[in-house]
């Protein structure tokens, strides 16, 4: 299913070993080179070390009432962490990016990002416009195929090709009058009968 991945935000992280609420989601940690979500930062009143984090490994299920993990030994700190550590030290920030097309043009910045809950992975940038573009069109979606590259300061994704029209070439069918032709059998059966 997709999501917006500002839905996710505040979300309860849910205990199945004590039945309740031990955090609650701030903001997620995502891998800039292939949009992945590796983790989520927490915060709450019962957390024993700060700043903690839960990976989208230890997630069991998302639920209508949160996420779902075992236990709070599910939960992560930032010295447990090993691989991708700067990404949860400095997170990079895909909101509010600059998206440029690969001829240079400016297409606006990032608005906000929409993920796929199977896969943790994003799929769509929702640009916003510039001002004089955004009278045509005030948002543009872009799909994760077209991204080209992602540095620290803006988004490269593939422009549409200009002068390159794909025709579709008719068929033409054969019409069938339903009026003209052969009558249904049970019209013949019956003037047969008489």
């Amino acid at each position: 299913m997709l999501l917006n991945t500002l839905e996710l935000l505040g979300l309860p992280i849910m205990s199945l070993q004590t039945g309740g609420e031990i955090a609650h989601t701030v903001t997620a940690i995502i891998n800039p080179r292939n949009l992945h979500i590796l983790a989520y930062e927490l915060d709450g009143a019962k957390l024993d070390e700060k700043p903690a984090f839960i990976r989208i490994e230890d997630i069991r299920e998302l639920s209508d009432m949160g996420f779902i993990v075992d236990s709070s030994d599910s939960l992560t700190t930032l010295d447990d962490l090993v691989i991708d550590r700067e990404y949860y030290e400095q997170p990079p920030k895909i909101e509010g990016m600059k998206v440029v097309d690969d001829q240079g043009t400016k297409l606006g910045k990032v608005e906000h990002t929409t993920m796929s809950t199977d896969t943790f992975r994003i799929e769509q940038l929702s640009i916003r416009r510039p001002f004089l573009k955004s009278i045509a069109e005030t948002e543009l979606l872009i799909d994760r195929r077209q991204i080209i590259d992602i540095s620290d300061n803006k988004i490269v994704v593939r422009s549409p090709r200009e002068g390159v029209k794909q025709t579709v070439k008719l068929e033409k069918q054969p019409l069938i009058n339903p009026f003209r032709g052969a009558h249904p059998p049970q019209a013949e059966s019956a003037k047969s009968d008489r």
